[in-house]
C-alpha cells in the first residue's frame, strides 16, 4: 500500500509538472530601414537639353521608377499586412 502512495504521489507531482504552461511570445522581426525607403525622385532635365537627352531621359526615368516603386511599394504594403495578421492572431 505504501508503493501505491509513492506512486500516486509521483503521478500526481509529474502530471502537475506537465501543466505548466510557460507564455512564448513570437516577435514579428522588424525590417531593415533600407528595405522601407521609397523610390527616388525621377531624373530633371536641363533648361537647354537636346532630344536625344530627353528621349533618354524619359526612357530612364520610366523603366527606374517603376520598376523600384513596383516591386518597393509591393513589398511594403506585403510586410504591413502580415504585420497585422501576426499582431491580431495573439
Amino acid at each position: 500500500m505504501d508503493k501505491m502512495k509513492y506512486f500516486t504521489g509521483l503521478l500526481l507531482l509529474l502530471l502537475v509538472g506537465c501543466s505548466t504552461v510557460v507564455p512564448v511570445k513570437a516577435k514579428f522581426p522588424e525590417v531593415p530601414e533600407r528595405l522601407l525607403v521609397k523610390c527616388p525622385q525621377l531624373e530633371k532635365l536641363e533648361n537647354e537639353a537636346k532630344l536625344s537627352n530627353v528621349s533618354k531621359t524619359i526612357t530612364n526615368n520610366y523603366t527606374t521608377y517603376y520598376d523600384c516603386a513596383v516591386k518597393n511599394d509591393a513589398w511594403i504594403e506585403w510586410y504591413q499586412i502580415q504585420k497585422h495578421i501576426f499582431e491580431s492572431i495573439k
